[in-house]
């Protein structure tokens, strides 16, 4: 059930006596929380003036009436932060029982060191009521804070003009604002007697503003989707959305995300889950990490898109320096596109050019190997040739040779072919999308071998693996080799915004270094190297110069191995494999990618507050670096479970 969440247009404009109203009108189905508080105990005097409220204490309690951090901070303590007051939250005494949760100052007052309080109110739940003062520039101040709430996306079902009534107050909010207003008064006197008669008086308009938020009186639907919001976004979202990897009928409904941070989903329902697969692999250090926010908000202030042909700027060539110092290179060039498919495109396009510059035309073929997966453009598609993505557009796609990862495989069909194929493109240790296969670094450096035995171009698709997921900056330099072309991506630019990177090296680039303009590389998206995306890389970068951050996923590793290593000997249990942050589990299922054993470990998984997409049969976690080793049992957990499940 949704929460009620109380919030004010500054401190001191009543939210407490508003509470105190409401709850002596309601205290048989709502229970009073105000997380944090500084200054006399607003939770005693509910406690003392309604005595028939249940009240939870506060997760933090300071005695200056200050600010948090500034309080915390006089008293040589620092406060949790947001997810320490959510992981706080309590549970009301029963199912039909809400809680109405009581913020501290305004909105954008100072939650911690990090964050503003608006960014807890997101991830407290959906049900907002701002309380204002009914006294003089009510108007003003109130819609001035509706706007401000609005500009960071949290929308407030109503309003409450709390004192001496103002209809024309009450009228010009709603006008302005499109917000139901609501008006109270405050009691005559702070007594228990007094707060019972004046709840009492305006019970009818209490009533209405229950009735108006959307809560039952007696509501007997305790799922998650009882709320609103959640539920007019669901039958939205069905209307018109067409979702990735999903079918249009039978599917289940989708989550209702309302706020991200670090390892946290927050729910419109009110539920906080773990996202232990990085939002597809995207979110590095963890959702809102701040030097990515900071590096976004500062370099919005003054540049917002600007094209790439002809036109260059700062970001994308400090971002292009720093992904080529990486490499041994000298003479490397980077080429940008906004997506890992698109990144493939740009290297295969590439690769083929390159050999029609040699006089080599002929070399229309490329090889993949079984369980690769490159992207959903026709050129990615052709490497990847999975029959059940993209078995139905095989009369469309360029030849490709697909073959199980073995350099005496390869060697064999490159001694056959060798002057047909352009080049081969592989994951490098990983294999993501094809069930979280992998290879060790020893073959991977057997197959560059054979690849540069053979003359023919490597690539290697470092979209998943890159930003040390695997343990390495590049997955590719466990096994000391270099490749021709690197497409990068996913990780780029932390998770934050979409951006893509073909790396090329100077073999390739001197190809195309000719004054013939018939030889150019004609290729481009209009989002190339866009300013906004490869400034937050940049900052992203500077994260992952820094030793601690590799340390992580190698960290990682080392949790998994002890806790997800022993479902190797459950029952049912193919394969465990492990690889930094990595860590998946293959059931002995049939079905592979379509099993429907894939949908119970994956609710398994969220009841237990933990989100994961099983890649069918294959359970797999791959969670951001910022996530807690409490988040990471918690996900360990929910993997045993998920599996216990699917193995009765």
């Amino acid at each position: 059930m949704s929460d009620l969440i109380i919030l004010g247009t500054d401190t001191d404009v009543g939210k407490t006596t508003f509470a105190l109203l409401w709850m002596s009108a309601f205290a048989d189905r709502y229970e009073y929380w105000k997380p944090v508080e500084t200054g006399p105990s607003d939770s005693e005097q509910v406690r003392q003036l309604v005595p028939k409220a249940i009240v939870h204490p506060p997760c933090e309690r300071f005695e200056a009436a200050v600010a948090p951090p500034l309080a915390a901070q006089m008293e040589g303590k620092r406060c949790r932060g947001m997810f320490g007051v959510i992981r706080a939250k309590p549970a009301p005494t029963a199912l039909d029982r809400r809680l109405l949760v009581e913020s501290f100052g305004s909105p954008f007052s100072p939650l911690d060191e990090r964050c503003l309080q608006h960014m807890l109110l997101r991830a407290l739940g959906s049900c907002r009521v701002l309380i204002s003062s009914s006294r003089l520039g009510a108007v003003g101040r109130t819609v001035q804070c509706l706007a401000a709430l609005r500009g960071q996306g949290l929308q407030t079902r109503a309003v409450v003009l709390l004192g001496p009534a103002d209809e024309y107050a009450a009228q010009e909010i709603q006008r302005h604002s499109e917000t139901q207003v609501f008006s109270l008064r405050a009691p005559e006197s702070y007594d228990a007697e007094a707060i019972r008669q004046c709840a009492t008086a305006q019970r009818q308009d209490l009533v209405a503003l229950e009735l108006h938020l959307g809560f039952a009186l007696a509501s007997e639907d305790h799922t998650p989707l009882a709320d609103p919001i959640a539920k007019d976004q669901l039958a939205r979202d069905a209307s018109v959305i067409w979702h990735p990897y999903t079918p249009l009928a039978g599917a289940d409904r989708p989550l209702v995300c309302s706020a991200a941070r670090d390892e946290f989903l927050s729910l419109a329902d009110g539920r906080h889950v773990i996202d232990a697969i990085s939002s597809w692999w995207t979110i590095l250090h963890g959702h809102c990490h701040p030097p990515l926010m900071n590096a976004l908000a500062s370099n919005a202030e003054y540049i917002d898109h600007v094209h790439f042909a002809g036109v260059t700027h700062y970001w994308p060539i400090r971002l292009a320096e720093w992904l080529l110092r990486a490499f041994p290179w000298k003479g490397g060039r980077v080429f940008y596109s906004d997506n890992g498919s698109t990144a493939v495109e740009v290297a295969l396009k590439m690769a083929y050019q390159f050999w029609c510059h040699q006089g080599e035309p002929q070399r229309t073929r490329f090889v993949g190997f079984d369980h690769g997966y490159h992207g959903d453009t026709f050129g990615a598609m052709a490497v990847s040739r999975d029959p059940l993505f993209f078995g139905r557009f095989e009369p469309l796609l360029l030849q490709a040779d697909i073959l199980p990862i073995d350099p005496d495989r390869l060697d064999d069909h490159l001694s056959k072919y060798r002057d047909q194929v352009a080049g081969i493109i592989i994951e490098p240790l990983v294999q993501g999308a094809g069930g979280m296969r992998m290879h060790t670094p020893q073959t991977l450096r057997a197959i560059a071998e054979v690849t540069q035995r053979h003359d023919v171009l490597f690539i290697a698709d470092e979209v998943m693996t890159g930003s040390g997921r695997t343990g390495t900056l590049w997955a590719h330099q466990a096994a000391g080799i270099m490749p021709d072309l690197v497409c990068a991506a996913k990780t780029l630019a932390g998770g934050v915004l979409p951006l893509a990177a073909t790396l090329v090296s100077p073999r390739v680039v001197k190809a195309f270094e000719t004054a013939d303009r018939s030889k150019t590389f004609f290729h481009g998206h209009s989002f190339t190297a866009h300013p906004l995306a490869c400034a937050v890389a940049c900052a992203n970068a500077e994260l992952l110069d820094r030793p601690e951050t590799l340390a992580k996923p190698q960290a990682m590793a080392t949790f998994w191995t002890e806790t997800v290593e022993p479902l190797r000997f459950q029952a049912r249990v193919k394969d465990v494999r492990i690889r930094g942050s990595i860590a998946a589990v293959e059931l002995d299922v049939e079905g592979g990618y379509l099993a429907d054993v894939g949908r119970t470990i994956r609710l398994k998984a969220l009841e237990m507050g933990v989100l994961l997409r099983p890649l069918g049969s294959v359970l797999y976690a791959m969670p951001p670096y910022c996530t807690s080793s409490e988040s990471l049992q918690k996900i360990a957990d929910a993997m045993h479970a998920a599996v216990k499940t699917a193995t009765l």
